[in-house]
Parts: structure tokens; C-alpha cells; sequence
């Protein structure tokens, strides 16, 4: 049978330029849809699985990289099946870390369990919820898009729904999902996403935008990673600590701290720029050092002063009224400390002098501002550092 015809290839192409997150069910999809050889699904199949037992496994990044580029090469081209079948069959090993082959088929035997019921929908909910997570990022950092990523976010929340409704097969539930990543709006998320991730590099790396151009989507997630732990060392340079605590249970909105500036006494001086300042910061915070992680929010200690604490994060300032309401995400932060081991937030009605409040916000926010400002590529608005520190 003769190679798939330009249309069909689309996908791989896609993918292969960065146009198209990697899913490893949709490439499944599209190989069992557009060829007849039960040979290449077959080898297709058992190299996915691998895939999949390796994704989680920190030590076997480059493996997971490797072999996602390998078969998104292999279908991208335009060979036919002959040449592609020799291709996979030839795919058999990839190099790791320290430049070593490591052996796919080491991994088949447990690759090869097939999953219970549950399984499937639990590892099919985890992935669609990690999707309505990223979208609900994206409009903080995208606000114009927010009509179609409120769309595909109510698409999203309907399929969560029925993850949880034992009575919904999950084929049914798969091949909605399907259909929701062939929807307009979904392409719109995509495209958002990888503009996102290269966005990310052009403002906290030295690379030009001609060399994040040629960057696969592989080699993106791997640079941001790298650059990721080059600022954790700048911060600790600047006596600042990332936080592993989670903080899930303190992500509500703080009273002064937010992006719109409800506290008129407090935020009394800041100008415009001050304020936009504010905004970017805790947002390439976040982008930093939160969502690498999976999370929408990123906390800090002082290593100077061990009671002092800066919690960066992205909220919803009302929960939506329906399904049809908007996602509104507001930056914000939240100063902490810690008394006989418990963290306190410091808010507005526990210091009830206005003028000690603000004192008080200041000399939180300050060591941290400092050094993020510190920070090679991550330098702040002049006038936010000046409205923090000019009457301190």
C-alpha cells in the first residue's frame, strides 16, 4: 500500500513542528486510522507503552525526549509503509543522560499489563483535568483569548463529569475527548500553549528569538527545565529559598496584594507602571518556578530571616456562577509567618493601623523583590521597586 497522502500526514507534521502537542493516544489514533499494516501497529503499540511506563521517571527524560522525536521523524517524512515498518523496528534504542543506549525493550514486559477499568479512567481524568488546569493558566496570562479558552474549559469540566459517573463508559468518554481536541477552540489552546513555553524562554533566557524558532517541543520543555534550576541558583545566591510546602490550603485571594489594587490606602502612589510591574512579577514567578511543577502558585522563604515567607500564585477571585460565567484568574501574593510552627498569613484585620500595615507588607515583599530583581533576565519595573522601597 502506498504512503498516506499529504492530508493524512498532517498530524505528524504538525507535531514535528512544534504546531501540535506529542498525545501519545492521538498519535495511536492516527497510525491505526491511516494505515492497514497490523505489523506497524504493532510496533507502534509496544514502543507507546514504553513511552508511557517512562514519561513519570525523572532519570529517563532524554529516553522519554528521544523517543518521541524518533517516532514523530519516522511518520513526519514521506516514506511508505516498507520503509517505515524497517524504521521501527530498527527503533530499539535511545540515548540517555550520559550519552549511553539505553534498551526500549527492558521496559516491555510491565509495559505490557493492560490496564482495569478504574485505571483507565483514573490516568483518563488526571489527563483531562491537567489539561482544564493549563487552560485556566493560560487566560491569566492570555485575557484576550478568554472567550474560546472558556469554552473549551466548560467542554473540559463536562468531560471531568463524566469521568466521575461510573455509569459512562470510558470509550464513550474517550471519544468525546476525541472530538473536543478536533474543535477549533482546542487548536486555539494548543497554539496558546506553545506560544506560552517559547514566550517563557524569550523573557527569562539569552537565546534570540531565532534560535527558540528552531526549537521541537521537546527541546523547549528541556530548556525551560535547565533554565529553571540556573534561577533556583540565582535565588539562593540572593539568600531566597523555594518552598516545597503545599500550599493548596492557603491559595485564597490576600485583601491588599492583588491585581486589582482594591486597597486604595495601601496602593495609594503606586502609577501605572508600578502597577503593571506588580503583575508581571507574581506572573513570571508563577511562570517560573509554579508551573514547571503543576502548580499555579510558587512560595518562598527568606534564608536571612526564616520567618519570612512570599507565596506567589494565580486565583479565582469568585468561583463561576455556571459553566456559562467567564474564568477570570487574578494574580496575586501572600506574605506569611511562622509562630510556635504554624504559618500566618498577614492580612489587613490583624494590624488594625493602616500605616503599620503597610509597614508591614513592605518588609515582607522587600527581600524578595530585591532579589528577584537581582536575577539575570528577571530584572523588575523601576517603579515597583521604588513604590516598595522608596518610603520603607
Amino acid at each position: 500500500m502506498a504512503a498516506p497522502g499529504t492530508e493524512q500526514r498532517a498530524f505528524f507534521r504538525q507535531v514535528s513542528d512544534g504546531a501540535t502537542e506529542f498525545s501519545a493516544e492521538r498519535f495511536l489514533t492516527e497510525v491505526d486510522s491511516q494505515f492497514q499494516s497490523k505489523e506497524i501497529r504493532h510496533e507502534v503499540r509496544w514502543r507507546l507503552d514504553v513511552l508511557r511506563e517512562i514519561a513519570s521517571r525523572p532519570e529517563l527524560v532524554e529516553v522519554t525526549d528521544g523517543l518521541r522525536n524518533k517516532l514523530t521523524q519516522i511518520f513526519s517524512g514521506g516514506a511508505d509503509e516498507g520503509q517505515i515498518l524497517e524504521e521501527l523496528k530498527g527503533l530499539t534504542e535511545i540515548k540517555g543522560s550520559d550519552g549511553a543506549p539505553v534498551d526500549l525493550r527492558r521496559f516491555v514486559t510491565r509495559a505490557k499489563r493492560r490496564l482495569t477499568e478504574v485505571e483507565y479512567r483514573q490516568i483518563l481524568t488526571r489527563k483531562i483535568e491537567n489539561t482544564e488546569f493549563q487552560v485556566r493558566n493560560l487566560v491569566a496570562f492570555f485575557p484576550e483569548a478568554q472567550p474560546d479558552l472558556a469554552s473549551l474549559g466548560k467542554g473540559l469540566a463536562i468531560l471531568i463529569r463524566q469521568t466521575r459517573d461510573l455509569a459512562i463508559p470510558t470509550t464513550a468518554i474517550r471519544a468525546d475527548e476525541d472530538r473536543l481536541r478536533l474543535t477549533p477552540t482546542f487548536q486555539v489552546y494548543e497554539t496558546l500553549k506553545n506560544r506560552y513555553l517559547r514566550d517563557w524562554l524569550s523573557k527569562f533566557t539569552s537565546l534570540s528569538e531565532e534560535e527558540i524558532a528552531k526549537l521541537s517541543p521537546d527541546e523547549v520543555q528541556r530548556m525551560i527545565m535547565e533554565h529553571q534550576r540556573h534561577h533556583m541558583t540565582q535565588l539562593v545566591k540572593a539568600k531566597i529559598s523555594l518552598s516545597d510546602l503545599d500550599m493548596t490550603d492557603h491559595l485564597g485571594m490576600h485583601d491588599t496584594l492583588e491585581s486589582t489594587f482594591k486597597n486604595e490606602e495601601f496602593w495609594r502612589g503606586a502609577n501605572a507602571a508600578a502597577r503593571r510591574g506588580f503583575t508581571q512579577w507574581i506572573l513570571g514567578a508563577v511562570q517560573v518556578f509554579g508551573l514547571p511543577k503543576g502548580r499555579r502558585y510558587a512560595f518562598f522563604q527568606a534564608l536571612e530571616h526564616k520567618d519570612i515567607y512570599l507565596l506567589f500564585g494565580m486565583g479565582m477571585a469568585d468561583f463561576p456562577a455556571s459553566l456559562d460565567t467567564p474564568i477570570e484568574m487574578r494574580p496575586y501574593m501572600k506574605p506569611f509567618t511562622r509562630k510556635a510552627g504554624y504559618l500566618l498569613e498577614i492580612r489587613a484585620r490583624e494590624l488594625r493601623n493602616p500605616e503599620e500595615y503597610k509597614q508591614e507588607l513592605r518588609h515582607y515583599v522587600l527581600p524578595f523583590l530585591f532579589a528577584f530583581d537581582g536575577m539575570k533576565n528577571f530584572k523588575l519595573i523601576p517603579e515597583l521597586v521604588s513604590f516598595f522601597a522608596g518610603k520603607y
